[in-house]
């Protein structure tokens, strides 16, 4: 009797061993009667992104194609309002353009427009929530008539909380006895509240030729909110005091001054391969009479091979009324090539 006892064990931790993965896997039903077994990589807005054992990239299938999906493991779905709802994923044509948590005593459907993000229930690494990239491109400046190059890096760590970022660009250019250059460093960091409003502290290095500007060191402090904050689409808008410190070039006075701030930032992704940005800020001065400045700042990227990019990035700098007689204006047109350690 033992050794019965001990052989249908064995035999059950074989089949276990042998048949587990099959049994753990997830299926997708499609509207054409497909079937396909393996495991849910990631879901957007739009698509499903499906691993299958006999492809190395996953299958990217439009929700509106999908039948039913189901899956062995738990998911978290976060809320615009960053409410976290965890269970058993619910996607069927019978909620058509909707996502469902089953829970253990109910159900709850969430249109895409108030889902943040979702994925299978487990703790996030740090790769998953850090960007790095480095880009190099030729800039087409206010001053010059040819193009020259330039350089740039940024970083980013996003948690639900948190969200912090370094940018740096640099262009610059020898164009006979003279040097036409511009840098900037920007480090931004927010906490986010609930019903998405946000605290944010920025802090600016910014150097242009064009507005004979050696140095221009910005601190500013602000409140804002998000009208849009998900995953792949974010508007916000904030307001707050800046206080900026500049020195300009053959003159070693130092001008102080506070200034408002009014800004607006917007993020989207188009389909599956583009994303754009487009970041404007108002500084009304409140110590110098009459003194407005604005920066507007336009980023279109394609992306492909998932880790690379290629893109358009303008930027415009304007003063009403600088401190020394100088340009008002100051532009850069940039076609640039870019890599990221993030992977798409």
């Amino acid at each position: 009797m033992n050794k019965l006892f001990f052989g249908l064990g064995f035999f059950g931790f074989l089949w276990i061993g042998v048949f587990g993965n099959a049994i753990a896997q997830d299926s997708l039903y499609t509207k054409y009667g497909d079937l396909l077994l393996g495991k849910i990589e990631k879901i957007t807005a739009e698509k499903i992104y499906f691993k299958t054992a006999y492809r190395s990239a996953a299958v990217d299938i439009k929700l509106s194609e999908v039948a039913k999906v189901s899956s062995p493991e738990g998911f978290l779905l976060n809320d615009i309002r960053n409410k976290n709802w965890r269970g058993q994923l619910i996607l069927d044509s019978t909620h058509q353009d909707m996502v469902g948590i089953r829970m253990a005593d109910s159900v709850y459907f969430f249109r895409q427009k108030d889902i943040y993000t979702l994925g299978k229930d487990q703790k996030k690494r740090f790769k998953d929530r850090f960007k790095l990239g480095i880009d190099l491109g030729f800039t087409r400046a206010k001053s010059e008539n040819s193009l020259s190059l330039s350089a740039g890096m940024y970083s980013r760590y996003r948690t639900r909380r948190w969200d912090t970022n370094f940018d740096f660009q640099n262009y610059a250019a020898v164009i006979g006895p003279t040097v036409i250059g511009r840098s900037s460093f920007t480090y931004n960091l927010s906490y986010i509240l609930p019903k998405e409003w946000f605290f944010n502290g920025r802090y600016l290095l910014f150097s242009t030729t064009e507005q004979n500007l050696d140095l221009r060191r910005n601190f500013s402090l602000s409140m804002g909110r998000y009208i849009v904050h998900r995953d792949d689409k974010v508007f916000s808008l904030s307001g707050g005091l800046v206080s900026n410190r500049e020195q300009y070039f053959e003159n070693p006075q130092i001008f102080k001054s506070v200034e408002g701030n009014l800004s607006t930032h917007l993020y989207g992704k188009f389909g599956e391969n583009f994303d754009g940005m487009a970041d404007w800020s108002f500084f009304p001065s409140l110590t110098e009479k009459g003194r407005i400045r604005n920066t507007l700042s336009l980023d279109l990227k394609y992306l492909f091979l998932n880790h690379f990019n290629i893109g358009i990035h303008y930027v415009l700098n304007t003063d009403s009324d600088p401190p020394l007689e100088t340009e008002n204006r100051d532009f850069i047109l940039e076609l640039k090539f870019g890599w990221t350690v993030h992977r798409r």
